[in-house]
């Protein structure tokens, strides 16, 4: 089983793609938030979420289930993601649905057409939720393949053209494809072990003096006291610097080594 968010999602158009470079049998589960997919997930078992968006970049509940669950990333892909309004009338629209990401990723449309914003769980709860004509939602288009009393009422309404989605697969064990990938990543999260100036560069001059190319660097509060932070880094080649990144953190987590399936 691989699991994902409702049928029409985006995350659902992931699932699809990385199906395509798996080697076996695995059917769709569908969830209800991302939260769900994390727990569903077992020893023979996948989930498929979003971790970054080139608009609004990372989302932060994928980023905090990484941390709390003992999941590994298993593979990449990135998605171009088209937004489409959803509902009966445009003309008569009121309120708009939707994530969160997605209402960002369209607020100069929305603010073009003077909408009242409402953000729920999912691009596809948003649509759940269409009353009537007054009600409007923001989704993919294919979500019209199973809401069919609703409409297409615009497309491409993104602020930004070059609109992609980092989605990842997680599994608790390793999984074969179909064939070699040339391009790597690996993940980590690290705390720093001295909260003073300086101490961040020192783990990252571990990477610049080895020629590794980090491709994100964020932080996320600790949780614990304010001020204290946690950091993913995502960068290409291998492992071989870990053992010298540990002496500057208090713990640090590898979330795998992975192919990136589509760039």
């Amino acid at each position: 089983m691989i699991y994902t968010l409702p049928k029409g999602s985006y995350s659902e158009k992931a699932a699809k793609e990385f199906l395509k470079f798996l080697d076996g049998e695995y059917e769709i589960g569908y969830c209800n938030n991302i939260y769900e997919i994390f727990e569903k997930i077992d020893r023979s078992s996948l989930g498929v979420v979003p971790i970054e968006n080139s608009i609004e970049g990372s989302v932060s509940l994928t980023l905090d289930l990484l941390l709390e669950f003992d999941v590994k990333i298993l593979a990449e892909i990135s998605l171009d993601i088209h937004h489409c309004l959803i509902g009966y009338d445009k003309e008569k629209i009121k309120i708009i649905l939707s994530h969160p990401q997605a209402l960002a990723q369209c607020r100069k449309y929305i603010k073009k057409h003077g909408w009242e914003v409402k953000a729920v769980e999912s691009t596809i709860k948003a649509v759940e939720l269409i009353e009537d004509e007054r009600y409007g939602a923001i989704a993919d288009r294919d979500v019209v393949k199973y809401y069919k009393h609703l409409k297409i009422l615009d497309e491409n309404i993104e602020d930004y053209k070059n609109n992609k989605t980092r989605f990842i697969l997680i599994g608790y064990k390793k999984v074969k494809f179909k064939k070699e990938f040339k391009k790597y990543k690996t993940s980590i999260i690290f705390e720093l072990k001295e909260d003073k100036p300086g101490a961040l560069y020192h783990v990252l001059k571990e990477f610049a003096e080895r020629g590794i190319n980090l491709t994100r660097i964020e932080s996320r509060p600790s949780k614990r006291r304010l001020g204290t932070y946690i950091f993913y880094i995502d960068y290409e080649n291998g492992l071989e610097v870990l053992n010298s990144v540990k002496k500057h953190t208090t713990f640090i987590k590898v979330l795998g080594r992975y192919p990136v399936l589509v760039e």
